[in-house]
């Protein structure tokens, strides 16, 4: 006969069981989905920089890049090893799948860490539903490796600012090493930075203004450790930007260059662009309000109700460290969020992958607050059935959304890109404006994207595509259907000496 002791410890085991389970299935649907949908226009862009370091060319020396190299330079080194063929796609795609599965993990872990370690599977499940922004997760960029990043900084910090040990200072530069390392990947997550560091600068500037004249360096406590971490990474871009001769032309394309093209963007994206109906990301059909729509809502609105009190109300009083946590969150939450909506010029869905992390995090605070309290009101049992039917709903909702993306396959990019490996001489000079012709000779320094109409913005533009194909003359252009972005000049160039060819729907142009 069971005791009610043995009854009572396997009871507890449910929900966590519960949750594990509904987990595998949304990682199920993640690979899924993730291994089938089309690829985005950008993810082709990244992988052809990649190829071109993978070939040996040097970022901003030898070819056009406006963003930090580290996510390239992590997909290189699998270009290379996949050969010249469609492998590197799916490879592409299960990298960033591993990508999430760590962002997952890191989730958990800081759930743990400041909230409760029974209920950190929560977040994760959350995150792994959200429909918003669902499919950039799964996407070849660089914003979920930085998001990656930055959130081991943020758990390392958090971790030595609840659970302080012996190895303290070893963790503290691991923690700027880590903030470091995600800005070389993608700039974007400088509201980690900017909190990161001032939850920890503030106190030293407060044993400043106390007693300047008694200021000792050792007074700065960890911050000299946080701030060495996250220089050394910083040191070697710099030092590898130098030794390659690129350091001119980075210094340009990093900074001017972009806010020029930024500054002069003619169309506006609002903020609340993707949270409009829309059978994409929230299933249906066409642009009516699904159930998809309301329980997506309703979780970005908790969040953000959650994270509004904790970041006036820290929930665990009297403790410093603690209330500094609840500082640090809440800040990196609210930054994001102020940063999207006022800063960033084009807000595209990839921006809210770091918001989406802490949405996660602040909704499963509220549900698991109520799982709490239900759990004292009903008992275990009743919080077994209540999590079934949170269950039940994920599986629904899941189900609605993400079925019809199983139709908008990837087969058919793939086997063009087959074709066009049948069809032109790897020996070619190819003019890419879309970014997958990744084996090929580069015959202009700037693939991947038209932006023809934008260097008169410039104050320090590059050589035209005509002045530059007159003296150094292509075989082939790739991605001619995005011609909109192209000068007068280029089109014109473009057709009197180019030519399309069949079966690749005015895609590809060979000279004439």
């Amino acid at each position: 006969m069971i005791s009610s002791k043995s009854r009572l410890n396997f009871l507890r085991w449910i929900p966590g069981a519960i949750l594990i389970v509904l987990l595998v299935y949304l990682a199920v649907w993640r690979v899924r989905v993730g291994l089938t949908r089309f690829f985005d226009v950008d993810e082709f862009s990244y992988l052809h920089w990649s190829a071109n370091v993978a070939k040996g060319l040097t970022p901003y020396k030898d070819y056009f890049l406006m963003a930090t190299p580290g996510f390239i330079w992590v997909l290189a080194p699998f270009v290379w090893l996949s050969g010249v063929s469609t492998k590197i796609f799916l490879i592409g795609r299960m990298i960033s799948l591993v990508i999430f599965a760590g962002i997952l993990a890191e989730l958990g872990v800081l759930f743990g860490l400041t909230r409760s370690w029974k209920w950190a599977i929560l977040p994760m499940v959350i995150l792994a539903f959200l429909p918003m922004p669902y499919d950039k997760f799964l996407e070849i960029r660089p914003d979920n490796l930085s998001t990656l990043l930055a959130i081991a900084g943020l758990v390392l910090e958090v971790f030595v600012l609840t659970r302080a040990g012996k190895r303290d200072r070893l963790i503290w530069f691991l923690s700027g090493f880590a903030y470091m390392a995600s800005l070389l990947v993608l700039a974007k997550t400088i509201p980690f930075v900017i909190a990161g560091f001032a939850i920890v600068l503030i106190p030293v500037i407060g044993k400043f203004v106390r007693s300047p004249k008694n200021f000792r360096w050792q007074d700065a406590g960890y911050f000299l450790y946080l701030v060495a971490g996250f220089f050394l990474p910083l040191a070697g871009f710099f030092f590898w930007l130098i030794a390659t001769g690129a350091a001119p032309a980075a210094w340009y394309l990093l900074t001017r260059a972009t806010f020029e093209i930024y500054y002069h963007l003619q169309y506006y994206m609002g903020a609340d662009l993707f949270f409009y109906p829309n059978a994409s990301f929230y299933g249906g059909n066409g642009y009516t309000i699904t159930l998809g729509l309301i329980v997506n809502h309703a979780i970005w609105i908790l969040a953000l109700v959650v994270g509004a009190y904790r970041l006036v109300t820290p929930v665990r009083e009297g403790k410093k460290n603690e209330t500094f946590v609840e500082l640090l969150i809440a800040g990196i939450f609210f930054v994001s969020i102020a940063s999207y909506v006022k800063f960033f010029p084009l807000k595209h869905g990839q921006y809210l992958i770091p918001i989406a992390v802490f949405v996660a995090y602040y909704a499963a605070d509220g549900l698991a607050s109520f799982f709490d309290w239900f759990e004292r009101a009903g008992g275990q049992a009743s919080l077994a059935v209540v999590l079934v039917g949170f269950c039940y709903l994920v599986i629904t909702v899941t189900n609605d959304v993400n079925a019809p993306k199983l139709l908008e396959t990837n087969t058919m990019q793939l086997t063009e890109f087959t074709a066009l490996l049948h069809t032109i001489p790897l020996s070619s000079r190819v003019v890419d404006l879309d970014g997958r012709m990744l084996f090929w000779h580069e015959a202009y320094p700037i693939c991947c994207l038209p932006l023809d109409t934008y260097w008169p913005l410039l104050s320090h533009p590059p050589q035209s595509l005509v002045l530059y194909l007159s003296s150094r003359p292509a075989d082939y252009m790739y991605g001619i259907d995005r011609l909109g972005g192209l000068s007068p000049e280029s089109l014109a160039y473009i057709r009197a000496h180019f030519a399309p060819v069949a079966g690749f729907g005015n895609r590809l142009w060979k000279r004439l």
